[in-house]
């Protein structure tokens, strides 16, 4: 079995609209923003993205509200943003657990 697991920070810049999906389940996004500083071969490097997360089912519940400016800490696994287009290399992380940092 493949590997795809991400552990992320960050400040919340966006938040969209809670939605209920078709079979009933919570659904929201949010866009988080990331900057630190990593190493790479032996030298320092600034990082810098943003990144849209989904969270679903009683996850959103739990950590209602979500709110701009608001820290968080992410872990989850990657996925495409649409499976209507298979060739689609936008890529969204879907959360698995959330936590909010002081």
């Amino acid at each position: 079995m493949e590997i795809n697991q991400a552990v992320i920070s960050g400040v919340v810049i966006d938040v969209e609209s809670q939605r209920i999906s078709p079979g009933g389940i919570a659904h929201q996004r949010f866009t988080l923003q990331h900057r630190s500083r990593q190493e790479q071969a032996g030298q320092p490097r600034e990082v810098f993205c943003r990144i849209l997360v989904e969270m679903r089912g009683d996850l959103v519940a739990q950590v209602q509200p979500i709110a701009v400016n608001d820290r968080l800490k992410v872990e989850g696994f990657w996925d495409r943003s649409s499976y209507k287009d298979d060739t689609a290399s936008k890529l969204i992380l879907h959360a698995q657990q959330l936590q909010k940092l002081l």
